[in-house]
């Protein structure tokens, strides 16, 4: 198993004794990497930029990045299977809640999300040339997320932020099951050429699921309905301060714009109906495991 590494980056604590291959290259830089491609079965592109000041830098990371990788990848007829990680966003928000199969028209509604349905349309063009797969996740949580991480620190400190609607529903997965679907549906010889939504089928309550958190924690919560002007307002600012500053903020205008959205769910009957695939980590059960594995490594 081989690992494409930046070859400036020194946090690679991650991969520390794990049975991979570092290969130190540039994405946008193919034939830092090409060599590598010898000989390799499957290519699992989950690579992408996720947080960015500028519009143009989604694109480069998510679309241009997936563009490169497949060309070289192009070059090599032993390839048995491409998997692209995109994204629930490329669809948008459900409107009335109903979960969206993988046949719901494209809706992105930020710079993230559109430079994510770009990647898909990348890869459904070269899909004649090389065996692809693209596999959709919503909000993935687990250890190592930094995102979720933010939830969990409001309710440490007995507050339950409620943004939107009280009914507020997503589809969730936990990221251990998401490594195990990407590996199933990477090497499945039925998932050429096809879409599918990797998800938890059961469709979560927000404030459910804060709630749990909340007694997992043993902390009485005070809830707090942040109205979207003044969610706005915060993340206008938060953005300019980033401008200032090395890394992109965590909440900015598009994230806000994510974040009132009432219903944010997906159909994942279709990986399951073709190829069997089903979470083994129910939503309490990762909740807590990923609660645990914050206090473990002291992020909490």
């Amino acid at each position: 198993m081989k690992c494409l590494v930046r070859p400036k980056n020194k946090n690679l604590k991650w991969l520390k004794n794990l049975p991979v291959e570092k290969v130190y290259g540039d994405i946008f830089d193919p034939p830092s990497y090409i060599k590598s491609l010898e000989g390799v079965d499957y290519i699992i592109h989950i690579a992408g930029i996720t947080k960015a000041k500028k519009k143009k830098d989604y694109f480069r990371g998510n679309a241009r990045a997936t563009k490169e990788l497949l060309s070289a990848a192009c070059k090599f007829h032993n390839i048995k299977k491409f998997c692209f990680l995109s994204s629930l966003s490329v669809l948008g928000p459900s409107s009335d809640g109903t979960p969206f199969d993988e046949n719901a028209p494209y809706n992105p509604i930020t710079s993230y999300a559109q430079s994510k349905y770009e990647a898909e349309i990348i890869c459904k063009d070269f899909m004649d040339k090389t065996p692809i797969v693209i596999l959709r996740p919503p909000a993935v949580y687990g250890p190592r997320d930094s995102d979720i991480l933010e939830i969990f620190k409001f309710l440490k400190y007995g507050i339950k932020p409620i943004i939107g609607s009280e009914k507020k529903t997503l589809s969730l997965i936990h990221v251990f099951d998401l490594a195990r679907g990407i590996i199933q549906a990477t090497v499945s010889d039925k998932t050429a050429s096809q879409v599918y939504h990797i998800a938890d089928p059961t469709i979560h309550v927000y404030a459910n699921l804060l709630s749990y958190v909340a007694s997992l924690m043993q902390r009485k919560t005070v809830t707090i309905h942040i109205p979207a002007p003044i969610l706005y307002t915060v993340s206008a600012i938060t953005q300019s301060i980033s401008y200032i500053k090395r890394k992109p903020a965590i909440l900015n205008i598009e994230k806000a714009r994510d974040l009132i959205q009432n219903h944010w769910v997906c159909s994942a009957n279709k990986i399951q109906e073709e190829i069997g695939f089903k979470i083994k980590i129910p939503i309490q059960e990762g909740l807590k495991t990923t609660y645990e594995w914050y206090l473990q490594e002291g992020w909490l």
